[in-house]
């Protein structure tokens, strides 16, 4: 009993603690000042686009190299069983 009790005090003593430090520090930002919106203005269309297109075309082919695992490892069992019992 007197760990469990011991372990509240000690957890809410640490998030007391954390709340006070998140007072004192000062909010991440970063150091030129820009922020995202800003950031998303500069963006370059096509090079998102690109590898948007580049992300997509990865994904489908890593799609179609599951199947084609899948695929054998159901030809492997068959050809097992195949062998075992005929």
């Amino acid at each position: 009993m007197s760990r469990g009790a011991g372990f509240i005090s000690s957890a809410n003593k640490s998030s007391k603690d954390n709340r006070n430090l998140a007072k004192i520090r000062p909010k991440a930002e970063r150091a030129d000042g820009i922020y995202r919106e800003q950031n998303m203005e500069k963006a370059d269309l096509k090079s998102i686009d690109d590898s948007i297109k580049y992300r997509m075309s990865r994904y489908s082919s890593g799609s179609k190299n599951g199947y084609f695992f899948a695929i054998m490892v159901i030809l492997t069992l068959l050809w097992i069983f195949w062998t075992v019992f005929f």
